[in-house]
């Protein structure tokens, strides 16, 4: 019995000492992050509008300054799933970015599974395998092409994007202007380079 009580108390003891109370945690603020110098960044996003039977893609070139190289909005009436719409995604920032004359870029997405097939990390799903394969074959003739992955908060601009794709028949495009509905996401992306 003596026994039993001694190993009550070690054990209350020892979880005394060893219990950490639990701290408090600050929410991670993500944020996007400028391109090296002279080059430049193109983010990518894709949502699913099941009832339409379609997709949206947002893509956003910037420069190291953080400035609107160009941007695009592109509605692609195919039902797809999530997966191969995010290959889609960035296939069309791909291409949106060779169409303005962007040969030396990141191209940024939030679905790291995608980021890092591209990125020769780990092999693709069969569903966006010729897809990949795709992308990988078109950066060939490139100067440098990175991918390069981010969480949703710091890609918000681009999931505007996809956003807005709802209400358009086809794409919009904008060269070297700010969608007005993205001005306050910017301007807050900006404000933050420039505290940091």
């Amino acid at each position: 019995m003596a026994l039993v009580q001694w190993t009550k108390q070690y054990l209350r003891e020892y979880h005394e000492a060893n219990d950490v109370p639990p701290r408090m945690l600050r929410p991670q603020v993500v944020v996007w992050t400028p391109p090296p110098m002279s080059r430049y960044k193109v983010n990518v996003d894709c949502t699913v509008f099941s009832a339409q039977k379609s997709e949206g893609v947002g893509v956003l070139i910037r420069d190291p300054f953080g400035q609107v190289v160009a941007a695009m909005s592109k509605k692609i009436n195919a039902p797809l799933g999530a997966l191969e719409a995010e290959a889609k995604a960035f296939e069309a920032g791909l291409q949106f970015a060779l169409d303005v004359g962007v040969h030396d870029f990141i191209l940024e997405g939030d679905s790291m599974l995608l980021c890092n097939a591209l990125s020769g990390h780990s092999l693709p799903p069969s569903s966006v395998a010729s897809v990949v394969r795709g992308i990988n074959m078109n950066c060939g003739v490139l100067s440098q092409v990175n991918f390069s992955h981010v969480k949703r908060q710091g890609n918000r601009p681009a999931h505007l994007l996809e956003k807005y794709a709802l209400g358009i028949v086809d794409f919009l495009t904008w060269i070297e202007e700010n969608p007005y509905f993205l001005v306050q996401t910017l301007i807050h992306d900006v404000s933050i380079l420039c505290d940091s």
